[in-house]
């Protein structure tokens, strides 16, 4: 889904590189926005790095995950630990039934509900 989003709800043909296609597609590129930012450690207006997108919306993973893991690595933690550690927020624990133990058996989804549409132009009163 991101993927199509990315690129303006285009089609994305396999091997093109991100910004290729959104120059194809006449999308800007995705710029960081929003007062979480400061907490993650990006900085507003940059621009939105493919593998970043990778992390943040398709694993729910830290933007920078592939960094900080080399980083936590070099300075001795486990491969466990350094990916653990770029994790967003935590699994959610159901609770115990033949039936939510059958779901665990399946991959785990997380769900966005992205709305993009163009800023609204100031209107002028009274003219």
């Amino acid at each position: 889904m991101f993927r199509g989003v990315m690129v303006g709800d285009g089609h994305r043909r396999a091997g093109t590189p991100l910004r290729a296609a959104q120059d194809e597609a006449g999308v800007p590129p995705g710029v960081w926005k929003g007062r979480g930012l400061a907490a993650l450690g990006l900085t507003a207006g940059d621009v939105v790095r493919e593998r970043q997108a990778e992390h943040f919306l398709g694993e729910g993973r830290h933007p920078d995950a592939d960094r900080i893991e080399c980083q936590l690595l070099a300075h001795g933690k486990s491969p466990e630990q350094a990916r653990r550690a770029t994790a967003l927020g935590r699994h959610i624990e159901h609770n115990r039934s033949p039936e939510t133990d059958k779901a665990k058996e399946r991959a785990p989804w997380l769900a966005f509900d992205l709305t993009f549409r163009p800023r609204r132009r100031p209107t002028s009163r009274g003219r």
